[in-house]
């Protein structure tokens, strides 16, 4: 599949007939399939349908939580279609702003709603060589087991900031203490919404870092979530993108954004570079 395809992939979803809109406190929240949210408007007190309008009854933060067990515990039932991730996520309509609710992390992409994450790569550079830290996930992960990652990477959980996030993921999977990771630097972001299955939906924001290090830098792994660590030609990473399927899918416009952004790439050395930052 070539580069330009994998990235419109990331961006497959188009709002239609299929999905009903989530509206909570008048903002529109997310989006959920028909077929997830028949299970939820027969079964779940304290949601409302309106034309092509899903509604919670009560904006209160009780009711709110309320109102998201009863859809957890009704999808936990269908067992083949939902199983929670146990861990919290936050819906807010920007990174900073309030949080309405918090859901469970597997939870978010059934309601299609927006969640955040920090992806960082750490690089050395010598001259114009670049080469990044790049990890290998572990074979037992349940999402995309064994493919090859950014150097840190995770989602922002409930009551985090995008910097409490950062140092929390960036110690677990790579060893980087507070003081190292005060020298990474906020690059941008980017988003896509991805139909990552024929009921959900992952609208991310992924805020990116880059971090420079040096030849005696080494990232280790402490929670078990990374294989090993190699450090890589930047001109590899761009082969494995074009060539195989070994990088996890979100991870390819995370480095293809890094290449962007140090001048390394250009319509040379990737027939469709136009068409993608058209994207």
């Amino acid at each position: 599949m070539s580069l330009l395809r994998k990235f419109q992939n990331l961006n497959n979803f188009t709002y239609n007939d299929d999905y009903y809109c989530l509206i909570c406190d008048r903002s529109n929240i997310g989006y959920v399939h028909k077929e997830i949210a028949k299970h939820l408007i027969v079964d779940v007190k304290g949601i409302s349908l309106l034309e092509k309008n899903i509604f919670f009854d009560n904006t209160s933060k009780f009711e709110l939580k309320k109102i998201i067990l009863r859809i957890t515990k009704v999808l936990s039932q269908k067992k083949k279609l939902f199983t929670p991730a146990d861990e919290l996520f936050s819906c807010r309509l920007t990174v900073d702003s309030r949080e309405l609710f918090k859901l469970d992390r597997k939870l978010v992409e059934f309601l299609g709603i927006r969640g955040y994450g920090v992806h960082l790569i750490a690089y050395i550079k010598n001259k114009n060589s670049y080469k990044l830290w790049v990890p290998k996930r572990n074979k037992n992960k349940l999402v995309s087991p064994s493919k090859l990652d950014n150097t840190v990477a995770g989602g922002v959980k409930a009551g985090e900031t995008i910097i409490s996030a950062l140092e929390r993921e960036g110690y677990e999977e790579a060893g980087l203490k507070k003081k190292e990771l005060h020298r990474a630097k906020l690059v941008g972001t980017v988003n896509y919404n991805w139909k990552n299955s024929p009921y959900t939906l992952r609208r991310d924001t992924l805020y990116l870092f880059d971090l420079e290090v040096d030849e005696n830098f080494k990232p280790f792994c402490l929670d078990g979530e990374v294989e090993k660590f190699q450090l890589m030609d930047w001109k590899k990473i761009l082969k494995l993108m074009q060539k195989t399927n070994m990088i996890k899918n979100n991870c390819n416009i995370v480095f293809f954004n890094f290449m962007v952004r140090h001048s390394l790439i250009n319509n040379k050395l990737e027939k469709n570079y136009e068409k993608i930052l058209k994207l």
